[in-house]
């Protein structure tokens, strides 16, 4: 089962170095770095969505993303060269990842579903959004709990062979 969900993984974190760069970044970049098409991008998203934690620009969330440019995006790089390579060693850096993404996450999806909202903020617009961020909470789950059994596979196997 490990390798097809290492694919997953590997495909989720190629893809995710896309959007954190041209997405997930813009509400933190200077203004003038970025070119007039994301822009443009990003206030028809916020325009259609009404997504709450663009609208609002709460700290907490451009704390989130801070940390996605500075501490997850040189990840992503880190964990494709492990998956890549089917190294052991990618299994607690990607388990303290998934915990990370999966916390962050939830505190996201907490705001969209139970906040207090614009009134353009529909039902319909909220259960599109949280459809949007709920499988960055799943995926982060899947692959820390894939993680930490694999730690505790090879930590069984490294006290068995010590102790024959």
């Amino acid at each position: 089962m490990g390798r097809w969900l290492d694919l997953t993984y590997l495909f989720y974190f190629a893809s995710h170095i896309i959007a954190t760069l041209i997405i997930d970044a813009i509400p933190i970049y200077p203004s003038f770095l970025v070119p007039r098409l994301l822009i443009d991008i990003n206030t028809w998203y916020i325009e259609f969505t009404k997504d709450p934690l663009l609208t609002k620009g709460q700290w907490w969330f451009k704390s989130f993303l801070f940390s996605e440019l500075f501490f997850q995006l040189p990840f992503f790089f880190l964990a494709l060269v492990g998956l890549w390579k089917d190294s052991p060693k990618i299994r607690l850096p990607l388990l303290v990842y998934s915990v990370h993404v999966g916390t962050t996450t939830w505190a996201c999806l907490s705001e969209i579903l139970l906040g207090e909202n614009d009134p353009a903020f529909t039902n319909e617009k909220r259960y599109f959004l949280a459809s949007v961020y709920f499988p960055y909470l799943i995926l982060p789950i899947v692959c820390g709990t894939d993680s930490y059994l694999r730690i505790r596979k090879t930590e069984k196997i490294t006290w068995l062979e010590k102790n024959k």
